[in-house]
C-alpha cells in the first residue's frame, strides 16, 4: 500500500509520514508513505492508494478529493489532535480498513537506493531515458531524493523538478511480480553516465 501525506508547503507532512512510516514496520505492514506539499499532487497521486490531508487543508478537502478520485484514490482529513501530535498509530488506523491491512501483508514494495551516474545528474537526456523506461515497465515506480521530495519515475517533468545531481542518492519504490527486475534495469540506467 501506498500512503501519501500532504500540507500546504510539505514540512509538516514529511514528520506525520516518518511517525507513519515507523509504526508500519512495527506492525509488519508493507506500507511505502511519501510526504509532499498540495502543488506537488500532480506528480504522485498516479502511484498513492490512500492520500492523507492535514487539516489545514480542510476548506479544499472536497477539490483534493476529487482529484484524488480521477486515480482512484481514497483521500481523508486527518484531525487536527493527530497531525499536531504527528501520531503515527491515530493516522495509520485512519489510511487503513481492514480489507487494506490484509492486502497490504500479502503485498511487498521493494526499495533500491541508488547512487546517481551521470555527470551532470538528471539533466533532461537521462532524465527522458528513465522516465521512458519507467513508463515501459508497466507498473508504478517512484523515485525519492534523499532528503527531499518524491516524484513519479514515469514523469519527465517530476523527475526533473527533484533537481537530483551527479552523486545524488535516489530511492526507488515499486509493486507487483516483476518489481525486483523493474528496478534492476532502473538502477542500471541511473548508474550509467549518460553524459560520458
Amino acid at each position: 500500500m501506498r500512503i501519501h501525506v500532504v500540507c500546504g508547503a510539505g514540512a509538516s507532512s514529511t514528520f506525520v509520514a516518518l511517525r507513519l512510516r515507523r509504526t508500519a514496520a512495527q506492525r509488519g505492514l508493507a506500507v511505502h508513505v511519501t510526504a509532499g506539499s498540495e502543488s506537488d499532487l500532480a506528480d504522485t497521486l498516479s502511484v498513492t492508494d490512500v492520500l492523507l490531508i492535514g487539516p489545514h487543508l480542510s476548506d479544499r478537502f472536497e477539490a483534493i478529493a476529487e482529484q484524488a478520485g480521477l486515480f482512484g484514490v481514497r483521500a481523508r482529513i486527518l484531525p487536527d489532535s493527530v497531525f499536531a501530535a504527528r501520531d503515527g498509530e491515530a493516522a495509520l488506523d485512519l489510511a487503513l480498513d481492514n480489507d487494506l491491512t490484509h492486502e497490504t501483508k500479502a503485498s511487498a514494495i521493494l526499495e533500491r537506493t541508488v547512487q546517481i551516474g551521470s555527470t551532470h545528474g538528471l539533466h533532461a537526456r537521462p532524465a527522458k531515458l528513465f522516465s521512458q523506461a519507467a513508463t515501459a515497465a508497466g507498473m508504478p515506480v517512484t523515485i525519492t531524493k534523499t532528503g527531499g521530495k518524491t516524484a513519479n519515475a514515469a514523469s519527465i517533468l517530476g523527475v526533473i523538478s527533484l533537481g537530483i545531481n551527479h552523486g545524488d542518492e535516489v530511492t526507488l519504490a515499486a509493486e507487483g511480480d516483476k518489481a525486483e527486475a523493474v528496478l534492476d534495469k532502473l538502477t542500471e540506467l541511473l548508474l550509467t553516465d549518460h553524459d560520458a
